[in-house]
């Protein structure tokens, strides 16, 4: 296995960033994010663990009321280097962690679907433990992110373009928690791994 990075922080959509407005129009709404420093993965999705022992279950988890999970989406993870990649193409307002992935992991290296590979590892730090994530797929870019990331409305082929830019992993990664795996504790420091082929 090879070090990808360390965890920077973890968060949870409290509910979609998509909002539907009265004239059909979706738009891109980023405050139901919240920063935390530990998230329980399970089976179902993303659960938020706060100081106090709340739990707060992410929308995209298969538990969650508004549910938004898809099949393929229970777990996200973001790169600081990707970060740093739209910053430099798009603008300085697009602050880690902002597109809303569960997992921002601090790294110089940009990823490619091909050059991060199908299946990821954690490494806790705090105990002798590592949790395996397996089916990673590059998310797909959506148009409200899109239009929010360029702070402006768009054209078709403005949008077209912004799409193909964050697409092929730029926008993050989506994973599950492998089959056979129990619920376990993430936090700020683990460590993201890269599986051997």
């Amino acid at each position: 296995m090879k070090t990808i990075g360390t965890i920077k922080f973890v968060q949870v959509q409290q509910e979609s960033l998509k909002e539907q407005l009265p004239d059909g129009t979706r738009r891109y709404n980023h405050d139901p994010l919240l920063r935390l420093k530990r998230i329980k993965l399970t089976q179902n999705g993303v659960i938020g663990l706060t100081d106090t022992h709340d739990e707060i279950i992410d929308v995209h988890n298969t538990q969650h009321p508004n549910t938004r999970y898809r099949g393929d989406n229970p777990i996200s993870i973001g790169f600081t280097s990707h970060y740093d990649k739209m910053r430099s193409e798009i603008g300085d307002h697009l602050e880690d962690g902002i597109a809303g992935e569960s997992i921002i992991v601090e790294t110089s290296v940009v990823y490619t679907p091909k050059s991060l590979g199908s299946r990821l590892a954690i490494q806790c730090q705090d105990r002798d433990e590592v949790v395996y994530l397996n089916e990673v797929i590059p998310i797909p870019p959506c148009e409200p992110f899109s239009r929010f990331a360029r702070a402006q409305e768009l054209t078709p082929q403005e949008t077209k373009a912004t799409l193909q830019f964050l697409s092929h992993g730029t926008r993050g990664f989506y994973g599950k928690l492998e089959q056979s795996g129990s619920p376990v504790i993430i936090q700020v420091g683990d460590l993201l791994l890269q599986l051997d082929d």
